[in-house]
């Protein structure tokens, strides 16, 4: 995902108090290697276009479309780069699966699509006035944007979709398309490098040497990853339990679960992060 302008810096905190983050865009340079993250990425360009290298086959991105992929497949920006403004946005895969979208959405996008929307006048102040309202840590506001966001997402699914392309192509690309396809669907269950293995009929030696070249974590730093942000929504949006918070996003007990939320969240644990969030919690 490009780098968010460092002028943004001070709404950071209202944004990751709703569970996702919304950001104006600036120009930036390419990628120097692809990479991936566990989140929805959505994409808005107000003018010009640039292009990705998304699973191993090139997508352009136009202006004025709502266009949406799932970060997990590896991905890159291509020169010269971004070079015009726009509005970026990524929120959790369990809110993402949760909602339910029709049409078969999440698995398109699981198995390595971008989908964009036809364009829209709308969606540009709809954009903006996300971003204003993330900012303003008001609960109600922010209450409203979630539910424009569930509903907008909606909307892609009933029109689906006016194009897309497929980012699993041959070779280690398209391999780690359907590792990451497998892991989004089942990193809440128990899981081993073998099961895994066993379902993209690869060997489990190859499988982790392959992955960490393409996506720059091991295997398990991305397992943990998935299940530390679901943990992350869970403790933000729920009175659960820290235990049953643990257990629900895929952890075999309390102790790695701290373990791994303080490495992701720097050095907070649990219940910290719940308060330090909880004030801004949409009713």
């Amino acid at each position: 995902m490009p780098r968010r302008p460092a002028a943004l810096a001070s709404t950071d905190r209202h944004e990751q108090a709703h569970g996702f983050r919304i950001w104006r865009m600036t120009p930036v340079g390419v990628m120097a290697v692809p990479h991936t993250h566990p989140d929805i990425e959505v994409n808005y360009l107000f003018r010009g276009s640039f292009s990705y290298l998304h699973g191993g086959t090139v997508v352009p991105i136009e202006a004025g479309r709502f266009t949406v992929m799932w970060g997990g497949v590896p991905h890159q920006t291509l020169a010269p780069g971004i070079r015009d403004e726009g509005i970026w946005l990524t929120l959790p895969l369990g809110w993402f699966l949760q909602w339910q979208l029709p049409n078969g959405l999440s698995d398109r996008l699981l198995r390595g699509e971008i989908i964009a929307s036809t364009p829209d006048p709308a969606d540009r102040p709809m954009l903006e006035r996300w971003l204003a309202d993330a900012a303003s840590g008001d609960p109600a506001r922010g209450r409203v944007l979630q539910l424009e966001m569930e509903a907008r997402f909606h909307r892609l699914a009933l029109g689906m979709p006016v194009r897309s392309r497929s980012g699993t192509g041959e070779g280690g690309t398209g391999q780690i398309a359907r590792v990451t396809h497998f892991i989004a669907r089942h990193y809440r269950d128990p899981l081993t490098v073998q099961a895994i293995a066993d379902d993209v009929k690869l060997h489990p030696k190859y499988l982790m040497r392959v992955f960490k070249q393409q996506c720059g974590v091991s295997v398990w730093e991305y397992l943990t990853r998935l299940r530390v942000s679901h943990a992350q929504r869970l403790l933000i949006t729920t009175d659960m339990k820290v235990l049953d918070v643990a257990m629900e996003s895929g952890f075999s007990s309390v102790a790695p679960f701290y373990t791994a939320f303080a490495t992701h969240t720097r050095g907070l644990r649990p219940l910290d992060y719940r308060r330090q969030h909880r004030a801004a919690l949409p009713a």
